[in-house]
């Protein structure tokens, strides 16, 4: 791990920035230092663990994602002292235990009156998107320490943080994939108790999505299956798909190749074969998840294998 030590405010404004992303500090006591000690969890995350001492206030202006964009999501885990995040007119306390996400590409705010120390933890939006859909609904909210996914989610990142210097790289790459499913898990459950799930044709079509992710290698899976199960028209299920510009079949398609593609570079699945994956998400024929796939992602799963593969040779 990697060790990031401020003496002052100016410090702590490029340390924060070379740790996470562009950032300024609105404000910050006279006697404030800070630390940050990283450590890569392959390319899917980067754990940080951070430490305030002082009063400081974190901004994230339209100015500087502007000039310099980013799209990653943050999670901080929050584990002493008191803390807030402000985003999309969202604020979202930070309690010990719990914690809140927000977007990078997105203006946003972090306030901390006290010493602090905190799990931060960086996940491309790609890897979050592929896992959870629609996390766009949970950005600027507050996870709660009490709720028995993120209590999960926090032992995970604890654990993480404390024994990473005794990992491999490899370890740790493989633990980080674990972090982000944990992640998406918990983003999924508190959703789904109520924090930010829309409602009525939302809450339905968002029903709908995640009966699909459940069910990807259920060669049933079709339109109509996913309209009786919820006890609506077919014909009400496709306008609902449509406000989200897709159809039923479209989606089953696009989340079956996503899972595809997330299995092929994930190092767990290393001995998988490529039709074993393929049937994991749903493809009985390997030639028409070969075509689908190439279509969707410019080269042929034994492809997205090897580039893989050299690139962890190399590293």
């Amino acid at each position: 791990m990697g060790v990031l030590v401020a003496k002052s405010r100016n410090e702590w404004a490029q340390v924060i920035t070379e740790s996470f992303v562009p950032l300024s500090l609105g404000s910050a006591s006279g006697s404030f230092r800070g630390s940050v000690r990283s450590s890569a969890l392959g390319s899917a995350a980067t754990l940080s663990e951070v430490r305030t001492h002082g009063p400081s206030v974190v901004l994230r202006s339209a100015r500087l994602v502007r000039v310099e964009p980013r799209d990653d999501y943050l999670f901080s885990l929050h584990l002493y002292g008191e803390g807030a995040v402000f985003q999309d007119g969202r604020q979202a306390r930070l309690p010990c235990g719990g914690g809140a996400l927000y977007d990078t590409a997105r203006p946003y705010e972090l306030r901390f009156p006290t010493d602090t120390r905190q799990l931060v933890l960086q996940m491309s939006r790609e890897q979050l998107h592929d896992r959870v859909g629609r996390v766009e609904d949970m950005r600027g909210r507050a996870l709660p320490g009490d709720h028995p996914t993120v209590r999960v989610l926090a032992a995970c990142l604890r654990e993480l943080a404390d024994t990473s210097d005794d990992l491999t790289g490899g370890q740790r790459a493989e633990l980080g994939l674990t972090a982000l499913d944990l992640m998406a898990t918990a983003l999924r459950a508190v959703a789904g108790a109520g924090s930010g799930v829309p409602a009525g044709r939302g809450a339905l079509l968002a029903m709908m999505q995640a009966f699909v992710r459940e069910h990807l290698a259920e060669p049933w899976l079709t339109p109509e299956v996913i309209a009786r199960h919820h006890r609506v028209s077919l014909r009400y299920t496709v306008d609902l798909f449509a406000t989200d510009g897709t159809s039923p079949a479209a989606f089953i398609r696009a989340e079956r190749l996503r899972t595809a593609h997330r299995i092929l570079v994930d190092p767990r699945y290393a001995t998988l074969t490529v039709s074993a994956a393929a049937a994991r998400c749903g493809f009985s024929d390997r030639t028409t998840f070969t075509r689908a796939f190439v279509r969707a992602y410019g080269r042929t799963p034994a492809e997205l294998r090897r580039d893989v593969a050299a690139l962890s040779a190399d590293s």
